[in-house]
């Protein structure tokens, strides 16, 4: 081999070195971020409130289900019930935050691509937001694999709650953007959202920061749903 073929080689290996040396840097830094921002709980838990609402997971992905009606707000003006039809009569709605990719492209886990996945975790991408009327949450739903906790809430904590849910569906005309026709069935739809999604902004911190701002008991920085899920049991 000649000299300089050699020092090419020798020039390749200890970038591809310095490569694998900064990811593996990184994937610590982010791994230690998501285990201590899991576990560090913030704001406060109440025995008893004025409202009551769920945080829903599937293990991967977190809502918020709330009561349609109450006296501080009527989900209804804010999300029109017409794409919905008998389903928009439902008590409860969740609502979650995500990548729009991710959203629209995965019906089910079955039709998961490499490229979404590693699309939504590694490149800031759109988001939506899924919203769904469903029944109140009881307890473990074994049928749809959900894992439902009920939160109890004041109506200043509600207010601030609904604060931050509001401000990240995006809006034209004073009104949400709906992404037409794309809903999984006729319970649910999905719509335009603000913000960017990446693997320090998931589905389950958007939760995470909705929680926080409302003051009530939650990781510091959860990535995941146990750092959300952990400090409400």
């Amino acid at each position: 081999m000649k000299i300089k073929e050699k020092q090419f080689w020798i020039k390749i290996g200890k970038n591809v070195a310095s490569g694998l040396e900064c990811f593996m840097a990184f994937l610590f830094f982010y791994l230690v971020v998501a285990l201590y921002g899991a576990v560090i709980p913030v704001g406060e838990l109440h025995e008893n409130g004025d409202i009551d609402i769920y945080v829903r997971s599937n293990g991967i992905h977190t809502d918020l289900c709330m009561p349609v009606h109450t006296k501080v707000i009527n989900w209804n003006t804010f999300i029109s019930t017409e794409p919905y039809g008998e389903s928009g009569q439902q008590e409860f709605i969740a609502i979650g935050w995500g990548d729009k990719g991710f959203f629209l492209n995965t019906p089910t886990w079955a039709e998961l691509k490499v490229s979404t996945a590693l699309n939504a975790a590694f490149l800031p991408s759109p988001t939506a937001m899924h919203v769904m009327y469903c029944q109140e949450p009881k307890g473990k739903d074994h049928k749809n694999g959900y894992t439902q906790i009920k939160v109890h809430l004041t109506k200043k904590q509600y207010k601030q709650l609904i604060k931050y849910v509001k401000s990240t569906f995006r809006k034209s005309n004073g009104k949400v953007d709906l992404i037409a026709n794309k809903g999984y069935s006729e319970a649910d739809n999905f719509y335009e959202a603000n913000d960017s999604y990446h693997m320090y902004r998931t589905c389950n911190r958007w939760t995470n920061c909705a929680l926080k701002a409302a003051n009530v008991r939650t990781g510091l920085f959860a990535l995941f749903p146990n750092g959300i899920l952990s400090h409400l049991e």
